[in-house]
Protein backbone atom coordinates (compact mmCIF):
# COMPACT_ATOMS: atom_id res chain seq x y z
CA UNK A 1 0.00 0.00 0.00
CA UNK A 2 2.55 2.45 1.13
CA UNK A 3 4.85 1.37 -2.39
CA UNK A 4 1.13 2.25 -4.66
CA UNK A 5 0.94 5.43 -3.00
CA UNK A 6 4.15 6.70 -3.39
CA UNK A 7 4.89 5.71 -6.86
CA UNK A 8 1.81 7.34 -7.93
CA UNK A 9 3.43 10.80 -5.98
CA UNK A 10 6.42 10.42 -7.82
CA UNK A 11 4.09 9.60 -11.20
CA UNK A 12 2.97 12.89 -10.60
CA UNK A 13 5.54 14.71 -10.63
CA UNK A 14 6.38 13.81 -14.26
CA UNK A 15 10.48 13.81 -14.83
CA UNK A 16 12.13 13.81 -17.71
CA UNK A 17 13.90 10.63 -18.41
CA UNK A 18 17.65 10.47 -17.34
CA UNK A 19 16.84 13.07 -14.58
CA UNK A 20 19.09 13.24 -11.13
CA UNK A 21 17.23 13.44 -8.17
CA UNK A 22 18.97 13.89 -4.65
CA UNK A 23 17.63 13.03 -1.82
CA UNK A 24 18.42 15.60 1.26
CA UNK A 25 19.38 12.82 3.85
CA UNK A 26 19.54 13.89 6.99
CA UNK A 27 20.31 10.16 8.80
CA UNK A 28 16.49 10.44 10.17
CA UNK A 29 13.85 8.01 9.77
CA UNK A 30 11.69 10.05 7.28
CA UNK A 31 14.67 11.10 5.37
CA UNK A 32 16.40 6.95 5.37
CA UNK A 33 12.22 6.06 4.26
CA UNK A 34 12.16 8.27 1.13
CA UNK A 35 15.61 6.91 0.01
CA UNK A 36 14.64 3.30 0.42
CA UNK A 37 11.45 3.77 -1.50
CA UNK A 38 13.34 6.04 -4.44
CA UNK A 39 15.73 3.05 -4.59
CA UNK A 40 13.28 0.29 -4.86
CA UNK A 41 10.40 2.07 -7.15
CA UNK A 42 9.99 -0.49 -9.75
CA UNK A 43 11.23 0.72 -13.44
CA UNK A 44 13.01 3.57 -11.84
CA UNK A 45 13.94 5.82 -15.10
CA UNK A 46 15.90 8.77 -13.31
CA UNK A 47 19.46 8.38 -11.65
CA UNK A 48 19.50 8.86 -7.51
CA UNK A 49 21.45 10.20 -4.90
CA UNK A 50 21.91 11.05 -1.61
CA UNK A 51 22.88 14.34 -0.27
CA UNK A 52 23.85 15.40 3.71
CA UNK A 53 24.58 18.40 5.21
CA UNK A 54 26.58 18.84 8.38
CA UNK A 55 25.23 22.18 9.83
CA UNK A 56 28.33 22.42 12.33
CA UNK A 57 25.32 22.84 15.54
CA UNK A 58 25.85 19.54 17.10
CA UNK A 59 29.05 17.45 18.79
CA UNK A 60 27.70 14.58 17.21
CA UNK A 61 26.59 15.74 13.91
CA UNK A 62 29.83 14.55 12.11
CA UNK A 63 28.29 11.03 13.39
CA UNK A 64 24.84 11.61 11.71
CA UNK A 65 27.36 12.51 8.46
CA UNK A 66 29.29 9.05 8.94
CA UNK A 67 25.91 7.24 9.02
CA UNK A 68 24.54 8.64 5.93
CA UNK A 69 28.21 8.03 4.03
CA UNK A 70 28.09 4.36 5.50
CA UNK A 71 24.45 3.69 4.13
CA UNK A 72 24.77 5.14 0.80
CA UNK A 73 27.93 3.04 0.45
CA UNK A 74 25.93 -0.06 1.43
CA UNK A 75 22.79 0.55 -0.69
CA UNK A 76 24.90 1.23 -3.56
CA UNK A 77 23.92 5.08 -4.04
CA UNK A 78 26.35 8.11 -4.91
CA UNK A 79 26.24 10.07 -1.83
CA UNK A 80 27.38 14.30 -1.67
CA UNK A 81 28.27 15.41 1.43
CA UNK A 82 28.39 19.48 2.51
CA UNK A 83 29.87 20.90 6.04
CA UNK A 84 29.36 24.55 7.13
CA UNK A 85 28.44 26.50 10.22
CA UNK A 86 24.66 27.62 10.24
CA UNK A 87 25.80 30.39 13.05
CA UNK A 88 28.08 32.20 10.60
CA UNK A 89 24.48 33.65 8.77
CA UNK A 90 23.44 35.69 12.05
CA UNK A 91 20.08 33.91 12.44
CA UNK A 92 18.15 31.83 14.99
CA UNK A 93 19.53 28.35 14.61
CA UNK A 94 17.00 26.94 12.76
CA UNK A 95 17.08 30.43 9.94
CA UNK A 96 20.78 29.53 9.84
CA UNK A 97 20.82 25.97 8.80
CA UNK A 98 17.77 26.27 6.67
CA UNK A 99 20.17 28.89 4.93
CA UNK A 100 23.20 26.92 4.81
CA UNK A 101 21.30 23.95 3.74
CA UNK A 102 19.64 25.17 0.64
CA UNK A 103 22.74 27.54 -0.44
CA UNK A 104 24.11 23.87 -1.28
CA UNK A 105 21.47 22.07 -2.33
CA UNK A 106 19.74 24.71 -4.77
CA UNK A 107 22.45 24.40 -7.68
CA UNK A 108 20.99 20.45 -7.58
CA UNK A 109 17.79 21.56 -8.41
CA UNK A 110 17.46 23.32 -11.28
CA UNK A 111 13.72 21.38 -12.25
CA UNK A 112 14.91 20.74 -15.50
CA UNK A 113 16.80 17.50 -14.83
CA UNK A 114 18.11 18.12 -11.71
CA UNK A 115 15.84 17.40 -8.67
CA UNK A 116 16.04 17.32 -4.91
CA UNK A 117 13.47 15.39 -2.99
CA UNK A 118 12.70 16.00 0.47
CA UNK A 119 10.69 13.94 3.38
CA UNK A 120 8.67 16.45 4.45
CA UNK A 121 5.30 14.92 5.29
CA UNK A 122 1.47 15.46 7.04
CA UNK A 123 2.64 16.35 9.92
CA UNK A 124 4.88 18.93 8.65
CA UNK A 125 2.73 20.05 6.64
CA UNK A 126 0.48 21.50 9.71
CA UNK A 127 3.78 22.27 11.72
CA UNK A 128 4.19 25.15 8.66
CA UNK A 129 0.48 26.17 9.18
CA UNK A 130 1.30 27.43 12.57
CA UNK A 131 4.75 28.65 11.80
CA UNK A 132 3.16 31.12 8.69
CA UNK A 133 0.35 32.34 11.33
CA UNK A 134 2.61 32.99 13.73
CA UNK A 135 4.52 35.08 10.99
CA UNK A 136 1.73 36.77 9.65
CA UNK A 137 1.46 35.05 6.30
CA UNK A 138 -1.29 35.26 4.46
CA UNK A 139 -3.49 32.41 2.82
CA UNK A 140 -0.41 31.86 0.10
CA UNK A 141 1.70 30.75 3.48
CA UNK A 142 -1.07 29.40 5.19
CA UNK A 143 -2.04 26.89 2.84
CA UNK A 144 1.37 25.24 3.38
CA UNK A 145 4.30 23.57 1.40
CA UNK A 146 3.63 22.52 -2.52
CA UNK A 147 4.19 19.11 -3.65
CA UNK A 148 6.59 20.73 -6.10
CA UNK A 149 8.46 23.92 -5.69
CA UNK A 150 10.69 24.36 -8.73
CA UNK A 151 13.72 21.64 -8.67
CA UNK A 152 12.23 20.40 -5.39
CA UNK A 153 10.03 17.81 -4.55
CA UNK A 154 8.29 16.71 -1.41
CA UNK A 155 6.87 13.05 -2.14
CA UNK A 156 5.83 12.13 1.40
CA UNK A 157 3.68 15.47 1.68
CA UNK A 158 0.18 13.31 1.78
CA UNK A 159 1.89 10.90 4.20
CA UNK A 160 1.10 10.69 7.91
CA UNK A 161 4.16 10.62 10.34
CA UNK A 162 1.87 7.41 11.77
CA UNK A 163 2.46 5.71 8.28
CA UNK A 164 5.97 6.53 7.88
CA UNK A 165 6.65 5.45 10.93
CA UNK A 166 4.99 1.86 11.13
CA UNK A 167 6.94 1.11 7.18
CA UNK A 168 10.40 1.67 8.39
CA UNK A 169 9.73 -0.61 10.88
CA UNK A 170 8.41 -2.82 9.27
CA UNK A 171 11.26 -2.93 6.82
CA UNK A 172 13.92 -2.43 9.85
CA UNK A 173 15.18 1.02 8.16
CA UNK A 174 18.23 2.18 9.92
CA UNK A 175 18.32 5.85 11.10
CA UNK A 176 19.64 8.27 13.41
CA UNK A 177 17.58 10.53 16.30
CA UNK A 178 18.92 14.18 16.20
CA UNK A 179 18.56 15.09 20.19
CA UNK A 180 17.54 18.22 19.16
CA UNK A 181 14.33 17.01 17.73
CA UNK A 182 12.52 16.91 21.48
CA UNK A 183 14.05 20.55 22.07
CA UNK A 184 10.93 22.77 22.63
CA UNK A 185 13.18 25.82 22.26
CA UNK A 186 12.84 25.14 18.74
CA UNK A 187 9.67 26.75 17.15
CA UNK A 188 9.35 23.57 15.00
CA UNK A 189 9.49 21.59 17.98
CA UNK A 190 7.33 23.32 20.55
CA UNK A 191 4.45 23.26 18.03
CA UNK A 192 5.60 19.42 17.34
CA UNK A 193 5.15 18.33 20.91
CA UNK A 194 3.36 20.39 22.42
CA UNK A 195 0.93 22.36 20.52
CA UNK A 196 -0.56 20.21 18.07
CA UNK A 197 -0.88 17.28 20.58
CA UNK A 198 -2.98 19.25 22.69
CA UNK A 199 -5.40 20.67 20.23
CA UNK A 200 -5.71 16.89 18.96
CA UNK A 201 -6.15 15.94 22.79
CA UNK A 202 -9.95 17.30 22.51
CA UNK A 203 -12.41 14.13 22.88
CA UNK A 204 -13.29 14.51 19.03
CA UNK A 205 -9.67 13.93 18.06
CA UNK A 206 -10.20 15.12 14.49
CA UNK A 207 -7.89 18.77 14.86
CA UNK A 208 -5.38 17.67 12.51
CA UNK A 209 -7.40 16.06 9.59
CA UNK A 210 -9.66 19.45 9.96
CA UNK A 211 -6.88 21.84 9.88
CA UNK A 212 -5.17 19.57 6.84
CA UNK A 213 -8.72 20.08 4.88
CA UNK A 214 -8.82 23.97 5.52
CA UNK A 215 -5.16 24.07 4.08
CA UNK A 216 -6.50 22.36 1.22
CA UNK A 217 -9.05 24.90 0.84
CA UNK A 218 -6.51 27.75 1.80
CA UNK A 219 -4.58 26.60 -1.37
CA UNK A 220 -7.31 26.70 -3.79
CA UNK A 221 -8.31 29.99 -2.77
CA UNK A 222 -4.19 31.21 -3.31
CA UNK A 223 -4.36 29.17 -6.87
CA UNK A 224 -7.71 31.69 -7.64
CA UNK A 225 -5.63 34.73 -6.61
CA UNK A 226 -2.82 34.21 -8.30
CA UNK A 227 -4.40 32.86 -11.81
CA UNK A 228 -6.33 36.43 -11.19
CA UNK A 229 -2.72 38.38 -11.16
CA UNK A 230 -1.63 36.31 -13.62
CA UNK A 231 -3.75 37.66 -15.83
CA UNK A 232 -3.25 41.33 -14.75
CA UNK A 233 -0.97 42.49 -17.45
CA UNK A 234 -0.93 46.38 -16.83
CA UNK A 235 1.00 49.15 -15.01
CA UNK A 236 -1.62 51.49 -15.04
CA UNK A 237 -2.01 53.47 -11.45
CA UNK A 238 -5.74 53.79 -11.78
CA UNK A 239 -6.33 49.87 -13.08
CA UNK A 240 -3.71 49.14 -9.95
CA UNK A 241 -6.03 51.10 -7.72
CA UNK A 242 -9.57 49.47 -8.29
CA UNK A 243 -7.76 45.83 -7.95
CA UNK A 244 -8.53 43.95 -4.58
CA UNK A 245 -5.66 44.17 -2.12
CA UNK A 246 -4.76 40.35 -2.37
CA UNK A 247 -5.02 40.71 -6.01
CA UNK A 248 -2.68 43.60 -6.13
CA UNK A 249 -0.42 42.27 -3.11
CA UNK A 250 0.23 39.29 -6.09
CA UNK A 251 0.49 41.51 -9.19
CA UNK A 252 2.94 44.15 -7.17
CA UNK A 253 4.96 41.01 -5.80
CA UNK A 254 5.23 39.60 -9.31
CA UNK A 255 6.37 42.85 -10.60
CA UNK A 256 8.99 43.69 -8.25
CA UNK A 257 10.76 40.09 -8.38
CA UNK A 258 10.00 39.04 -4.77
CA UNK A 259 7.21 39.36 -1.85
CA UNK A 260 6.54 42.82 -0.61
CA UNK A 261 6.87 43.07 2.92
CA UNK A 262 3.60 44.02 4.90
CA UNK A 263 5.08 47.54 5.60
CA UNK A 264 6.00 48.38 2.15
CA UNK A 265 2.73 47.37 0.49
CA UNK A 266 0.48 49.39 2.59
CA UNK A 267 2.75 52.27 1.81
CA UNK A 268 2.36 51.34 -2.03
CA UNK A 269 -1.68 50.12 -1.43
CA UNK A 270 -2.23 54.21 0.37
CA UNK A 271 -0.30 55.26 -2.59
CA UNK A 272 -2.43 54.37 -5.04
CA UNK A 273 -5.29 55.02 -3.00
CA UNK A 274 -4.33 58.93 -3.01
CA UNK A 275 -4.32 59.23 -6.57
CA UNK A 276 -1.63 61.27 -6.79
CA UNK A 277 -0.20 63.15 -10.09
CA UNK A 278 3.55 61.40 -8.98
CA UNK A 279 4.78 60.04 -5.59
CA UNK A 280 7.19 57.30 -5.06
CA UNK A 281 7.70 54.83 -1.90
CA UNK A 282 11.14 53.72 -0.95
CA UNK A 283 11.77 50.14 -0.54
CA UNK A 284 15.17 49.33 0.03
CA UNK A 285 18.24 52.23 -0.74
CA UNK A 286 18.26 53.26 -4.06
CA UNK A 287 15.03 51.23 -5.06
CA UNK A 288 11.36 52.27 -5.70
CA UNK A 289 7.60 51.88 -6.53
CA UNK A 290 6.88 55.26 -8.37
CA UNK A 291 3.86 56.78 -9.97
CA UNK A 292 4.88 57.99 -13.36
CA UNK A 293 2.51 59.82 -15.76
CA UNK A 294 -0.21 57.62 -14.34
CA UNK A 295 1.72 54.06 -14.56
CA UNK A 296 2.81 52.74 -11.45
CA UNK A 297 6.66 51.24 -11.78
CA UNK A 298 9.31 49.79 -9.92
CA UNK A 299 12.71 51.68 -10.32
CA UNK A 300 16.20 51.31 -9.30
CA UNK A 301 18.53 54.78 -9.41
CA UNK A 302 20.87 54.31 -12.06
CA UNK A 303 24.41 53.45 -11.23
CA UNK A 304 27.00 56.31 -12.42
CA UNK A 305 28.41 54.76 -15.71
CA UNK A 306 31.04 56.46 -17.89
CA UNK A 307 32.17 55.25 -21.20
CA UNK A 308 35.05 56.62 -23.34
CA UNK A 309 33.38 57.70 -26.52
CA UNK A 310 35.66 56.91 -29.95
CA UNK A 311 34.81 59.33 -32.97
CA UNK A 312 34.57 57.36 -36.04
CA UNK A 313 34.30 54.28 -34.17
CA UNK A 314 31.82 51.87 -31.43
CA UNK A 315 32.60 51.33 -28.03
CA UNK A 316 30.36 48.88 -25.63
CA UNK A 317 28.48 48.67 -22.00
CA UNK A 318 27.13 45.79 -21.73
CA UNK A 319 24.79 44.70 -24.28
CA UNK A 320 24.82 48.64 -25.46
CA UNK A 321 26.92 49.70 -28.25
CA UNK A 322 27.59 53.09 -29.23
CA UNK A 323 28.35 53.89 -32.75
CA UNK A 324 29.69 57.47 -33.90
CA UNK A 325 30.39 57.39 -37.38
CA UNK A 326 32.63 60.20 -39.26
CA UNK A 327 32.46 61.21 -42.83
CA UNK A 328 34.86 63.81 -44.63
CA UNK A 329 32.27 66.03 -45.92
CA UNK A 330 32.11 69.17 -48.63
CA UNK A 331 28.86 69.95 -48.42
CA UNK A 332 26.68 72.27 -46.31
CA UNK A 333 23.80 69.71 -45.88
CA UNK A 334 25.00 68.57 -42.52
CA UNK A 335 22.05 70.11 -40.09
CA UNK A 336 21.74 66.54 -38.29
CA UNK A 337 25.30 65.90 -37.66
CA UNK A 338 27.86 67.51 -35.71
CA UNK A 339 30.94 69.45 -36.48
CA UNK A 340 33.65 67.24 -34.64
CA UNK A 341 36.07 70.35 -34.55
CA UNK A 342 33.29 71.82 -31.91
CA UNK A 343 34.36 69.02 -29.89
CA UNK A 344 37.05 69.29 -27.38
CA UNK A 345 38.86 66.65 -25.90
CA UNK A 346 38.07 63.10 -25.58
CA UNK A 347 34.12 62.63 -25.42
CA UNK A 348 32.32 60.10 -23.39
CA UNK A 349 28.95 58.15 -22.98
CA UNK A 350 27.13 59.01 -19.49
CA UNK A 351 23.60 59.18 -18.11
CA UNK A 352 21.95 62.26 -17.58
CA UNK A 353 23.52 63.99 -14.51
CA UNK A 354 21.60 67.33 -12.43
CA UNK A 355 22.62 70.52 -13.90
CA UNK A 356 22.97 69.41 -17.56
CA UNK A 357 21.86 72.02 -19.97
CA UNK A 358 20.94 71.16 -23.87
CA UNK A 359 19.16 72.82 -26.88
CA UNK A 360 18.55 70.56 -29.61
CA UNK A 361 19.06 71.06 -33.09
CA UNK A 362 16.15 73.58 -34.39
CA UNK A 363 14.44 73.90 -31.04
CA UNK A 364 13.90 76.49 -28.91
CA UNK A 365 12.91 76.98 -25.52
CA UNK A 366 14.83 75.97 -22.21
CA UNK A 367 18.37 74.74 -22.13
CA UNK A 368 17.88 72.53 -18.87
CA UNK A 369 17.86 69.36 -20.16
CA UNK A 370 16.02 68.12 -16.85
CA UNK A 371 13.14 70.89 -17.43
CA UNK A 372 12.96 69.53 -21.22
CA UNK A 373 12.28 65.57 -20.33
CA UNK A 374 9.99 66.99 -17.90
CA UNK A 375 8.21 69.26 -20.26
CA UNK A 376 8.06 66.11 -22.75
CA UNK A 377 6.42 63.76 -20.40
CA UNK A 378 9.69 61.97 -20.55
CA UNK A 379 9.38 59.02 -17.23
CA UNK A 380 11.34 59.77 -14.32
CA UNK A 381 12.96 56.72 -14.22
CA UNK A 382 13.59 56.60 -18.23
CA UNK A 383 15.00 60.26 -17.67
CA UNK A 384 17.63 58.68 -15.34
CA UNK A 385 18.51 56.27 -17.86
CA UNK A 386 19.33 58.40 -20.55
CA UNK A 387 22.24 58.62 -22.34
CA UNK A 388 24.44 61.47 -23.17
CA UNK A 389 27.65 62.13 -25.33
CA UNK A 390 29.67 64.63 -23.52
CA UNK A 391 33.31 66.84 -24.17
CA UNK A 392 35.93 67.18 -21.70
CA UNK A 393 34.25 70.79 -20.97
CA UNK A 394 31.56 68.36 -19.83
CA UNK A 395 28.84 70.12 -22.54
CA UNK A 396 26.71 67.90 -24.05
CA UNK A 397 27.16 67.19 -27.80
CA UNK A 398 24.07 64.71 -28.17
CA UNK A 399 21.37 63.36 -26.02
CA UNK A 400 19.28 60.03 -26.82
CA UNK A 401 15.85 60.98 -28.03
CA UNK A 402 17.25 63.98 -29.15
CA UNK A 403 20.12 64.15 -31.26
CA UNK A 404 22.44 66.49 -31.30
CA UNK A 405 22.85 69.90 -29.50
CA UNK A 406 22.20 73.19 -31.74
CA UNK A 407 25.83 74.54 -30.68
CA UNK A 408 27.69 71.69 -32.32
CA UNK A 409 25.35 71.71 -35.47
CA UNK A 410 27.79 71.35 -38.75
CA UNK A 411 27.54 74.24 -41.09
CA UNK A 412 28.58 74.63 -44.36
CA UNK A 413 32.28 75.52 -43.31
CA UNK A 414 32.19 71.64 -41.67
CA UNK A 415 35.16 69.21 -42.73
CA UNK A 416 34.08 66.67 -40.93
CA UNK A 417 30.85 65.50 -39.25
CA UNK A 418 29.73 62.90 -37.30
CA UNK A 419 26.52 60.63 -36.41
CA UNK A 420 25.64 58.89 -33.32
CA UNK A 421 23.57 55.56 -33.19
CA UNK A 422 22.78 52.77 -30.22
CA UNK A 423 22.19 49.39 -30.83
CA UNK A 424 21.08 46.96 -28.21
CA UNK A 425 22.80 43.17 -28.82
CA UNK A 426 20.50 40.78 -28.51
Amino acid sequence: MMEQRFLKAMEAFSLPKGATVTVALSGGMDSVTLLYLLKNMPHRDFHLEAAHVNHGLRPEAAEDQAFCRRLCAEWEIPFKEFEGDARTFGMSPEEGARALRYGFLDPLADGEVHFVATAHHREDQLETFFINLYRGSGSGGLSGMKPRRGGYLKPLLEFEKEAITAYAEEKKLPYVTDATNGDTAYLRNFLRHQVLPLLNSREEGRFSQSLAAAMQCLAKEEEALSLWADRVKTDSAEELRILPEAVLKRVLDRAYGEPLDRLHFKEIYDLLQKNPPAGQVELTKGTYFRLEYGRGVFVSETEEVVVPAKIGGTVSHGSTQFIIRLEEIHSPFTHFSADCDKIVGNPVFRHKRPGDRFTPMGRGGTSRLQKRLKNDRVPRSRRDELWVLADEQDRIIWAEGYGFAQEFCADGSCDRRCTVEIVEEE
